[in-house]
């Protein structure tokens, strides 16, 4: 199986966006898609560097570029990308909207909903949060990790210990490693413990 070869300006590209440099990413990825406009990893990293630099209509821009090149089947993760620009925004309506655009455009993958059940936990609407976080148990590509850990915020912040313990043992326990699930684990053993 061969492997398409990165060109070195992509691979600079690529670099500077994975070193958070986000304003040598954008001046090469301008460069770069001045010759190579139909560039969706080139629009992608432009977009996500733009939304760092606050300059989120421009981001969203990049975004929409990459979900025109993508055709007919259209980037859903885009739609939770743009959703992350007017949530950084505090446009929270706006945020809901596009993460329901992500779910509607692949309903299997989970990360559209953990994005709405977020914001929703974020709005303080814990039922909507916690359905959302069911949802995305149900998908066929779920990161059991992160949803767990989710389920767990949300019930630590409806007062349900118990399963709020539950939900981050089973976070721990798909990824040894998590340490804000790790930490969230610790704080509900030690309100159990007092009550």
């Amino acid at each position: 199986m061969s492997k398409k070869k990165i060109s070195p300006e992509a691979q600079a590209i690529i670099s500077a966006s994975d070193a958070g440099y986000h304003a040598t990413t954008v001046a090469r990825a301008e460069q770069f898609l001045g010759s190579h406009p139909d560039s969706q990893r080139a629009w992608l990293d432009l977009g996500l560097s733009l939304g760092q630099l606050a300059r989120y209509v421009e981001a969203e821009q990049a975004f929409l570029k990459v979900i025109e090149l993508s055709g007919d089947d259209p980037a859903a993760a885009m739609y939770g990308e743009i959703g992350n620009l007017y949530r950084a925004k505090g446009d929270f309506d706006s945020a809901i909207s596009w993460y329901q655009k992500q779910i509607d455009a692949d309903s299997m993958d989970s990360m559209g909903y953990l994005l709405l059940g977020n914001i929703h936990m974020r709005r303080g609407n814990f039922t909507a949060s916690e359905a959302a976080f069911h949802s995305a148990l149900a998908c066929q590509q779920v990161y059991l990790d992160e949803v767990h850990f989710a389920l767990g915020l949300v019930n630590r912040c409806m007062g349900r210990l118990s399963e709020s313990k539950s939900h981050f043992e089973k976070a721990v326990e798909f990824d040894r490693n998590f340490v804000e699930a790790q930490i969230a684990l610790k704080d509900v053993k030690s309100a159990l413990s007092e009550s």
